[in-house]
């Protein structure tokens, strides 16, 4: 009971504190200019305050979905791209209903794998969505691998962190091209071979995906170069730093070729 009135009286004076302090601090306002200005101007200071760490709570509460948002706008402007190079190549021929050569499909990547010879990834997208194997899966980052096999909502795929897996890439100054591979090791970096030695490729240089595949279009930034090397005396192989971080992928999309099997029948029938 004791304890009871000694919280109860506690409390009290606490509240009797506070309404008294609140009286001078209208007292000082009132009576002075100067006093009434520097009050408020510590007022808005915590009011700033609380307004700042609110703004940060509210983002970081926000982020998964400004993220979603992020991607659905870059998919939609990658297959307006494509729409606007469909129609530039079309710009001198009889006008006719243009289709893109690629377009995309907006994917999530659920499982990834970095620390294998034979990495692989999991995408929140298959048949329903029109995912077919065979269909190559990128980023504004890079190139990410090839879709093996898909079920009713779901994508396996062989990711570019595979040492059966390469890429046709090139130098974005010379255009000089060859196969990019993955070594096995570093998840960061892979190696362009069969560079002509007389290229001159210097460290910084930008390597891109050469478009010289039905699978990925061209001119993906993929890394830049690290070092290079002469190999067997008769061509130069790459090192290059990816810049696809594959330990924090996310969003992803999914590229369908639309004339990928016009080229493929073409193909076949010249073999």
């Amino acid at each position: 009971m004791k304890n009871r009135y000694g919280l109860l009286s506690s409390l009290t004076a606490i509240a009797l504190f506070i309404v008294l302090e609140t009286v001078a601090i209208l007292m000082v306002v009132n009576g002075s200019v100067v006093q009434r200005y520097k009050v408020l101007g510590a007022v808005r200071s915590i009011e700033s305050w609380f307004w700042a760490r609110t703004s940060k709570l509210t983002y970081h509460l926000n982020y998964k979905t400004e993220n979603e948002r992020l991607a659905a706008e870059n998919l939609q402007l990658r297959q307006q791209l494509a729409g606007y190079a469909a129609a530039q190549a079309q710009l001198d021929s009889v006008v006719r209903i243009i289709e893109p050569e690629y377009t995309y499909i907006g994917a999530t990547v659920i499982r990834n794998s970095v620390d294998r010879q034979h990495n692989y990834l999991i995408l929140d997208r298959g048949e329903k969505e029109g995912v077919e194997p065979g269909m190559g899966v990128v980023t504004a980052r890079g190139v990410v691998g090839i879709v093996s096999a898909v079920s009713r909502h779901y994508a396996y795929v062989i990711s570019l962190l595979n040492t059966e897996q390469s890429v046709s890439a090139k130098l974005a100054g010379s255009g000089a091209f060859g196969p990019m591979t993955w070594p096995g090791k570093d998840p960061g970096r892979a190696v362009l071979a069969e560079i002509p030695v007389h290229i001159e490729a210097a460290p910084g240089d930008t390597v891109l995906s050469s478009g010289f595949s039905t699978i990925y279009p061209p001119d993906i930034p993929l890394g830049r170069v690290i070092e290079s090397k002469i190999s067997q005396g008769s061509s130069q192989e790459l090192s290059v730093a990816l810049f696809e971080d594959f330990r924090s992928l996310h969003n992803v999309y999914i590229v369908r070729n639309n004339r990928g099997e016009e080229i493929q029948e073409l193909y076949e029938k010249a073999r």
